[in-house]
């Protein structure tokens, strides 16, 4: 094959890019939640672009020829790399079953458990990189960039092969550690979208744990004095990582799109509920309506102020109203959160017919369904409310109230 490597530098600049929006992606959420698990996979996907970009033949050779060491790209693609991989390996040891919950995947680890991972791989990974540095510049490489065939052109040279072994036990620790993870969640996360983003992030790992595969066997041959399978290090081996690259930035991405559509669904799902409820005080609301992307913030905000807007509302709610509901809901056969929703929905509308009639109930609520929900099923609750306030349900509620 030509050294020329056009095909290459093009493949390597693409994937390079796709990595880099990743990584930009990424890192403009955790400014956003903070979540470690999210920082991982920006310092991952920008490590593993740079590497990409090294890769390509014509900025191989630019590296090269500036530092005046020869080919000094592959150092700064392994290393690279082997970051990446450590970062791969850190999310691993966060979702892995064996972890205790909080750790899940599509779930913030703890602190506790971010420190442990870190404790857990950091150091390996940093003495590897320290190694393969050693190695590398220890190896007095002649002159001449080789930027498609360095693996098996100094695989005869013993410090070289040491280097390259570091390089793939790294590599081949983490991606296989991650695959096994992901085969592992897969039986036990119920969320059909977190599951094709998983499986995508599984073909990726596999695919790209093909390329240390391809790059083993190619160095094992020309160690032996064979170069007929330098095709899998300089074609195969680059091919499956490129491809395995694309596949595990949309299994990264994939779950999050989702997450951030359904955030601005229950977001704008909550405006007419919380219109309606700070009729009763406009004074609970804490701010303008949301003019950029922060979804989650802005969500928050507004559930406190609907939650504001009830309590403005409870003089206004009638027991009978949520008496009503509660048994017209139990003939139902409805489950507890739709059963509350529904009453919930039910006295917020009473209370606000009340309030605009001036006349309060003979038997104001005692206490408001729905409000002490947990923390985490608020939203999901104050959505569900939002979406029954106009339900037939709530009218033949009301009716039935007012005999």
């Amino acid at each position: 094959m030509s050294e020329g490597g056009g095909l290459h530098t093009v493949g390597y600049f693409t994937v390079g890019a796709v990595t880099y929006g990743l990584a930009a992606y990424k890192a403009r959420a955790w400014a956003a939640e903070r979540i470690p698990s999210l920082l991982l996979m920006a310092i991952g996907a920008l490590a593993v672009g740079t590497g990409f970009i090294a890769a390509a033949p014509a900025v191989y050779r630019w590296i090269g020829e500036t530092a005046g060491v020869s080919n000094l790209a592959t150092l700064v693609v392994y290393t690279a790399v082997t970051v990446c991989c450590g970062c791969i390996l850190t999310l691993a040891l966060l979702w892995s079953p064996r972890r205790s919950a909080g750790a899940e995947v599509g779930r913030p680890p703890t602190e506790t458990g971010m420190r442990d991972a870190l404790r857990r791989v950091a150091p390996y990974y940093g003495a590897a990189t320290a190694v393969m540095v050693g190695l590398f510049l220890s190896a007095d490489l002649p002159p001449g960039e080789k930027p498609l065939t360095f693996d098996t052109a100094f695989a005869d040279r013993p410090v070289v092969l040491a280097f390259l072994m570091v390089y793939q036990a790294a590599y081949g620790w983490a991606i296989w550690s991650m695959v096994y993870v992901c085969h592992r969640r897969l039986k036990d996360i119920p969320d059909p979208v977190l599951r094709v983003s998983l499986r995508r992030l599984a073909i990726g790992c596999v695919c790209v744990g093909g390329y240390g595969v391809c790059k083993v066997l190619a160095v094992s041959g020309a160690v032996l004095g064979s170069h007929a399978l330098d095709v899998l290090s300089t074609d195969a081996g680059p091919a499956l990582s490129s491809i395995g690259g694309v596949i595990m930035a949309t299994g990264w991405t994939g779950a999050a799109l989702r997450a951030r559509r359904q955030r601005r669904r229950d977001f704008l799902a909550l405006e007419t509920l919380w219109t309606t409820v700070t009729q009763a005080d406009p004074g609970v609301v804490l701010h303008s309506p949301p003019s950029g992307a922060a979804w989650d913030f802005h969500t928050l905000r507004r559930a406190h102020e609907i939650r504001d807007g009830q309590l403005a509302l409870r003089p206004w709610t009638s027991q009978t109203v949520v008496d009503t509901a509660r048994r017209l809901t139990d003939d139902h056969g409805l489950e507890a959160p739709e059963r509350d929703a529904l009453a919930a929905a039910a006295g917020i509308k009473g209370a606000l017919e009340a309030l605009r009639s001036g006349r309060p109930p003979l038997r104001p609520c005692a206490r408001l369904p729905g409000i002490d929900v947990p923390p985490q099923a608020e939203r999901r609750h104050l959505v569900a409310v939002a979406r029954r306030l106009d339900s037939p349900l709530v009218d033949r509620i009301l009716a039935e109230a007012r005999k």
